[in-house]
């Protein structure tokens, strides 16, 4: 009879075993295979930019003005440098007697409507001016300067952190980009006002000519005085018949619907005469 028993508990055990390792190999399938669904359906992006890499995501104030909030679109505006979508809130492009589509920092802190902006995406920056880090050194907080900093291609005005142009160890009108992501966090960036972009070029129109997207050349265009690498879009240097190397602003303004599309592509430099 006992030997009887044990039988059975080898048996009971081998099956329990058994289906224990039918229940992990099951498990090891389904998170395969919410893996590849993940990468399939929900790819991983990640933000580029940092030294040598221009950042995107900026809106001039023409391209800012698209966003108005009537006949469809979106309703954006820009505050501290930052761009918001309050779409739920202007009701056909209007907020207590303020429009979408413009810079409403002013006016927001006058009316004390900051609170619209907590919690909220950013969904883009500003693009009020660019600078090289050559120009972006004459802000280093000192001789009544203010005090600039860039962190990813993004300048920020950090003079309420920055006292005499120093905040521990790191000096203003630099790129702090490697030493800002070992030290702080989004917090911190959150805080201080987006200024602009950092850029490598400023170009006269000349200049820019060079830059066609032809014989292995980048492409480059400008509009609205900043300069934007189009390179991936334009194909042999030419885009639905708008060449590269060129001013551009006045095709745009025609064409109605491209200026949409520049906070998607770099800004690299500025146009100079």
């Amino acid at each position: 009879m006992t030997k009887a028993v044990d039988i059975g508990n080898m048996y009971l055990r081998a099956n329990i075993l058994k289906g224990v390792n039918k229940l992990m190999r099951l498990k090891s399938r389904l998170i395969l295979g919410l893996m590849v669904i993940s990468i399939l359906f929900f790819p991983i992006t990640a933000m580029t930019a940092g030294h040598g890499t221009a950042p995107t995501g900026f809106f001039t104030t023409e391209t800012l003005a698209e966003f108005d909030g009537i006949d469809d679109n979106p309703a954006y505006v820009g505050y501290h440098g930052r761009i918001y979508d309050l779409s739920d809130t202007f009701e056909d492009g209007s907020h207590a007697g303020h429009d979408a589509g413009m810079d409403l920092t002013e006016e927001f802190y006058e009316a004390h409507e900051a609170e619209l902006m907590e919690g909220r995406e950013v969904v883009g920056y500003y693009l009020s001016r660019a600078m090289t880090e050559d120009e972006l050194a004459n802000y280093n907080g000192q001789n009544d300067m203010p005090a600039y900093v860039a962190v990813d291609g993004i300048i920020y005005d950090g003079s309420d952190t920055f006292e005499n142009g120093m905040h521990f160890d790191y000096e203003a009108g630099q790129d702090l980009t490697d030493e800002f992501h070992d030290q702080h966090g989004e917090d911190t960036l959150m805080a201080m006002p987006v200024v602009g972009a950092l850029v490598s070029y400023e170009l006269t129109l000349d200049e820019l000519a060079e830059y066609d997207g032809q014989d292995g050349n980048d492409a480059f265009v400008a509009v609205d005085g900043f300069i934007f690498d189009v390179t991936e879009s334009f194909e042999d240097g030419e885009h639905f018949g708008h060449e590269a190397g060129q001013d551009l602003t006045d095709e745009i303004e025609e064409a109605g619907h491209l200026r949409s599309v520049l906070p998607d592509v770099p800004v690299v430099g500025v146009l100079v005469e």
